[in-house]
């Protein structure tokens, strides 16, 4: 009998997620989230450390023994801004025994990411490149919501032992009804050889519609939820790095890319 009313309280709970109220972005929505983009960077980029981690060897060790850690990236989640919600979070990964140039040529493999990562991606194709440090691409993803996105990412190779890249998402499209579950998702990557493999450090800044708190919990239990959507991302990389597959590099003859999406004055300048 219990398990039955928790069947029953489970089957409203996903009937409950059906019927979150769909949301139009605001245009002071995306004004905040450009002007917290741009200090968010600007905090990465004064930080004394490469990765947020290396200030935490204790977390770090676990890491290094297996573990998937995420923290928030700037206070508690979510963040309110005018008609919407924020989160940032940060997740680590070790790579153990893996090359970086494999890393990065699996990462830089944009046509093949639904096999590399079949938890959160349906599928993706490349639409433009610019040597080996710009990329356009269209993708379909499967959390933290089914939704179609365009998405401007710029590589740079730091040393010889590290490298980084951001990935910036244009306007994001749900599949179906548009729930407002998700509108922009930034994602900034770092990677560090330490010698014995590689640590992948991720930081994912996300806007989302306005939900009070039991709405919030009705879509997280649906799976709408940036943090374990990291996670998942973070698991998944491991995974496929550590497989026994050869990566194919990026195709040629496509068309070279724009100029790369800048935020700039709290707005978003595209490449367009």
């Amino acid at each position: 009998m219990a398990l039955l009313r928790y069947g029953a309280a489970l089957a409203g709970i996903c009937a409950g997620a059906a019927w979150l109220p769909a949301q139009r972005l605001k245009p002071e929505s995306l004004q905040e989230y450009s002007c917290y983009v741009q200090s968010a960077e600007a905090r990465m980029a004064s930080r004394p450390t490469f990765l947020t981690i290396d200030s935490e060897p204790r977390r770090l060790a676990e890491v290094e023994r297996g573990a998937v850690h995420t923290v928030p990236g700037n206070g508690p989640n979510p963040h309110k801004i005018s008609g919407a919600m924020l989160y940032d979070w940060i997740g680590t990964v070790f790579l153990p025994g893996v090359p970086l140039d494999r890393v990065v040529r699996m990462l830089q493999d944009y046509d093949h990411r639904n096999q590399y990562f079949p938890d959160v991606v349906a599928s993706a194709k490349l639409l433009c490149r610019t040597g080996t440090e710009r990329f356009g691409f269209t993708m379909q993803i499967k959390e933290p919501t089914v939704a179609d996105s365009e998405n401007d990412v710029v590589w740079e190779r730091v040393d010889e032992h590290r490298w980084r890249c951001r990935s910036y998402s244009g306007d994001v499209r749900e599949i179906g009804k548009q729930h407002g579950y998700l509108y922009r998702l930034n994602s900034y990557w770092r990677f560090l050889d330490n010698g014995r493999g590689v640590v992948v450090e991720g930081e994912t800044v996300t806007l989302s519609g306005e939900f009070g708190s039991v709405m919030r919990t009705l879509g997280s239990l649906a799976g709408v939820n940036p943090e374990k959507s990291l996670r998942r991302t973070l698991t998944s990389m491991r995974e496929a790095a550590m497989k026994p597959r050869e990566f194919p590099g990026p195709l040629e003859g496509l068309p070279a890319c724009g100029e790369p999406v800048r935020f700039t004055g709290c707005r978003q300048t595209s490449r367009r």
